[in-house]
């Protein structure tokens, strides 16, 4: 009978090799097969385990920049270029005398700032709590009063003190992941999650086999297990040809600097 190979030992697997067939039988089960044959829950449980692994393992890659976080960056960015653009064009084309000047005199606190959008997450939070401070202060307070910008402050501190609350949330809870979690308690859940999945889709297939014999539903279970048996050869030959593999689960992962809270190295530039 077709079915998914799931009694096979996991324990020799190198941290790496373990995720990486994790992510790999979790691509192979789509969510919208999942949900249309029945096992959906089971497949969000070994999603949910696979993603704790992942992050578990490699945290500072994965975590810090959720869509969350990149559209919060994403309209502070915007929210400064805006503001920068409009007293630019007021300092070099306002054919007003006096808005012109009062232009240029906003324009000092935006030079100044330099390029925040393109620095990483923490110079630019830096960088814009300086600016947006500078220009509540005179005479960047009235010049930004002579040409109607006079919200640009608040702006600019708004949404850059909104991006900062997530990614200091996002730093914590990464933090509070990497003690809590370890790769040796976490590496049983999945392949638990695992087994439990592959037999639902087995008894599923199997059922349909005997007695449903539903074709569509055969041939949406047939190309799952095919390519999630797929990644499983593929994972024990890996295994089983790697003469250095230790059988011993290490407690932890690589180690790799968590930032603290508001604070990144990787974070991606603004063309």
């Amino acid at each position: 009978m077709l079915e998914i190979n799931y009694q096979f030992s996991r324990e020799k697997a190198k941290n790496a090799q373990h995720v990486q067939f994790a992510t790999d039988t979790l691509a192979a089960i789509p969510e919208d097969v999942a949900t249309e044959q029945g096992f959906g829950s089971l497949r969000a449980t070994y999603e949910e385990a696979v993603t704790n692994e992942v992050l578990c393992f490699k945290p500072d890659k994965s975590y810090m920049d959720t869509p969350e976080i990149v559209e919060a960056d994403a309209l502070r960015d915007d929210t400064f270029l805006f503001y920068d653009q409009i007293v630019d064009a007021y300092a070099t084309y306002c054919p007003d005398p006096e808005k012109r000047k009062a232009g240029k005199t906003a324009k000092h606190v935006f030079h100044e700032a330099g390029s925040p959008t393109r620095e990483d997450y923490t110079s630019e939070t830096a960088l814009l709590t300086d600016a947006a401070a500078r220009l509540r202060e005179e005479p960047y307070s009235s010049a930004l009063t002579t040409i109607g910008l006079e919200a640009a402050p608040d702006d600019i501190a708004e949404a850059n003190d909104a991006f900062h609350a997530i990614y200091q949330k996002r730093a914590a809870e990464m933090r509070d992941r990497k003690t809590t979690f370890t790769m040796k308690a976490l590496r049983p859940v999945t392949d638990d999650a695992f087994d439990a999945l592959a037999k639902a889709i087995n008894a599923l297939y199997l059922t349909n086999e005997l007695v449903t014999k539903d074709e569509d539903k055969e041939a949406a279970l047939k190309k799952v297990i095919d390519d999630v048996n797929a990644v499983v050869i593929s994972f024990r030959s890996v295994i089983g040809g790697s003469a250095d593999v230790d059988p011993e689960l290490p407690d932890e992962p690589a180690e790799e600097e968590t930032p603290e809270p508001g604070g990144e190295e990787d974070r991606p530039q603004v063309q």
